[in-house]
């Protein structure tokens, strides 16, 4: 066996589809050049639990590649090493799968690698999809000023030269032949016998950074990587994980301090840790920057809105009454009022995406409502008129509405267009019939998938993969405990969940029993309006009970100061239950009294999840008092 080729994949099916279609040209086009055959090559997929039909795919259009299907994201490494271990090349090439091979580009490497016995490793100029030269086609060991050079952006001033540039390698021309130190893990051939000698992959790099680690180990061990500019790739980069996301930032430096702690010593490794660190710290400073300006966006331009309305409104209130108001105390109480607003819409979660609409209104009209009733309590340079407040809430709903409509891409009422169904084999067609009978569901119009109860894990990836509009849990086969966590972990997206209880045939969301397929059941208690109102809570009853101090002490219960000092300062929550770490790693503080409490394990999820799908923070308080005036907590 000649050449064993290895791709890894995740949810990129078009991407594997034509990057395989071009392996296999170049592996027709090495056989008519050669005198090696089609059996000399032979070709793996590692599927790291792909959900968009990646499998299905390859064993349908391509049954000569050897699949592995994994039943967990094992990660970069480990998938490539599974092949690697029962691969039987002279030669191993692991390739990305949003790459395209040229037809001569295996027939190069192999003329190549065969005049060069000393290669260990050899990387080829690697392009984007638009055409451009990828500058990590060709690298240097990454030392702590080559490091900083690269993070920094000073490598830009001389991109050429080795001083400032030897992160890439600037001083090697990308059109000639070179000696280099670090390949590229999108296309890294490989001598099978340099990796006996230098083992493996290291496992402990989940992503990124193991083929900087492997490429020195490669030079370490005697051996020498090379840049061959006689073909080309495309390589479309980053289709599994975007670039510019504070988790890719994560990931990449993480992999970075694995690297530092493994091959540098002393002060070189404490710079390395140092550079690194900052640059974390920097990249997370403005990724949140960047959330809080975009967040920001929206209040401010629907405030500017509702303070010019209300001014608009006062002139032509004026005009009609002939009454001459003082514009100087308006600019005051119309600053107030729409603070005011823009702060209970806040309160509410308007703010928070997706907008549900329900949320939205209930902020507008809350916040109207308890302007109009206390308007009489305001100082007298604050009131101007019931009237202007009750077209300012009209304005203001129209603002919202409309700008949302307009700009913010925001649909009313929109139905989902695809439906996942979440079950075990015999509910799921129960579901099905039960949609049917109680709405206008049609499979033959609509686009539905179906997960089972052990597949659960994978729900993100399935929402996002087939961009799943609405997900119908079944309340028989799935535990509640596993719908909460899978409800926090779509917290963010726009998706309608709902849970289908066929035992007694109805549909709940979260206004409750009923046919309409937008009722949301909005992550209740992992929302960010629910989590900001529980928060609130928790600060304002625990000020009120360590206020209430001398009469805790004389009542025989002080521990409930201890307790108010542990809730305010974040340590705890008063009212909650203990549910296993999410996928997205929503933090639970632990929790001093327990909603319900029952030895049936199925009673208490169904009760939690009644908690968690509709939590109002009076529950939260009335469960407080009772503890409170029973003395019920250890």
């Amino acid at each position: 066996m000649k050449l064993s080729i290895i791709i890894v994949s995740y949810n990129v099916e078009a991407f594997l589809t034509q990057c395989l279609i071009s392996v296999y040209r170049a592996i027709s086009h090495l056989s008519d050049e050669t005198s090696l055959s089609g059996s000399d090559v032979e070709v793996f997929v590692v599927d790291n639990i792909s959900v968009d039909g990646t499998c299905k795919m390859v064993e349908e259009r391509f049954p000569s590649v050897k699949l592995i299907k994994n039943q967990d994201n094992v990660g970069f490494s480990r998938a490539n090493n599974q092949a690697i271990r029962v691969s039987k090349g002279e030669y191993i090439l692991l390739l990305n799968p949003d790459t395209v091979v040229q037809e001569d580009t295996f027939l190069e490497c192999i003329n190549y690698a065969d005049k060069n016995p000393k290669l260990g490793g050899l990387g080829v100029p690697m392009f984007d999809g638009s055409g451009t030269y990828l500058p990590e086609s060709k690298r240097g060991i990454p030392t702590p000023w080559a490091s900083f050079c690269r993070i920094s952006g000073i490598f830009r001033l001389a991109s050429k030269t080795k001083k400032l540039n030897s992160y890439y390698a600037g001083h090697l021309s990308p059109n000639e032949n070179h000696q280099i130190e670090v390949l590229s893990g999108a296309f890294m051939w490989m001598r099978k016998s340099t990796l006996d000698a230098v083992g493996l992959l290291d496992e402990d790099f989940f992503m990124y950074g193991e083929d900087i680690d492997l490429s020195w180990r490669i030079i370490k061990g005697g051996w020498e990587n090379h840049y061959l500019a006689g073909t080309r790739i495309i390589h479309y980069k980053g289709e599994s994980t975007k670039k510019g996301s504070l988790n890719y930032v994560s990931i990449f430096y993480k992999a970075m301090l694995i690297f530092a702690a493994k091959h540098f010593e002393g002060g070189q490794a404490t710079i390395y840790n140092f550079i690194i660190r900052i640059a974390i710290y920097a990249r997370a400073g403005i990724s949140i920057i960047r959330r809080l300006v975009s967040r920001a966006c929206w209040p401010f331009i629907e405030g500017a809105a509702l303070y010019l309305g209300l001014f608009a409104l006062l002139n032509f209130y004026a005009d009609f009454t002939g009454i001459d108001y003082n514009w100087n105390q308006a600019q005051n109480a119309f600053g107030i009022y729409s603070a005011f607003w823009l702060f209970v819409l806040w309160l509410f979660g308007g703010y928070d995406k997706p907008w549900i609409p329900r949320r939205v209104m209930q902020g507008i009209v809350v916040g109207s409502l308890v302007l109009i009733a206390g308007y009489g309590l305001l100082p007298e340079e604050l009131r101007f008129s019931r009237a202007i407040l009750l077209l300012g809430a009209l304005w203001f709903a129209t603002v919202v509405v409309l700008g949302r409509i307009t700009f913010g891409g925001w649909r009313l009422g929109a139905k989902p267009t695809s439906r996942l169904i979440v079950s075990g084999d015999s509910d799921a067609i129960e579901i099905k019939k039960l949609l049917q009978a109680i709405e206008s569901f049609d499979e033959r119009t609509e686009a539905t998938t179906v997960i089972s109860v052990e597949e659960i894990s994978t729900i993100e990836d399935v929402v996002r993969v087939h961009r799943i509009g609405e997900v119908v849990f079944s309340g028989r086969d799935v535990r509640a405990t596993d719908i909460i966590t899978a409800l926090s972990n779509l917290a963010g997206r726009t998706v309608v969940c709902r849970i289908a209880w066929t035992d007694d045939g109805s549909v709940m969301g979260a206004g409750g029993p009923g046919p309409d397929p937008v009722t949301e059941l909005d992550r209740a208690i992992y929302g960010p309006s629910a989590r900001r109102t529980k928060r609130l809570f928790d600060i304002m009853s625990s000020l009120v009970l360590l206020l209430s101090t001398p009469i805790l002490i004389i009542t025989g219960r002080s521990k409930w100061i201890s307790l108010s000092l542990r809730v305010i300062t974040g340590k705890a929550t008063w009212v909650g239950f203990d549910i296993p770490p999410s996928k997205n790693e929503v933090k639970h503080r632990p929790s001093i009294i327990k909603p319900f409490d029952t030895d049936d394990d199925r009673v208490q999820e169904r009760l939690n999840l009644a908690y968690a799908r509709k939590y109002n923070w009076f529950e939260d308080m009335k469960l407080v008092l009772q503890a409170l005036l029973l003395q019920s907590v250890n």
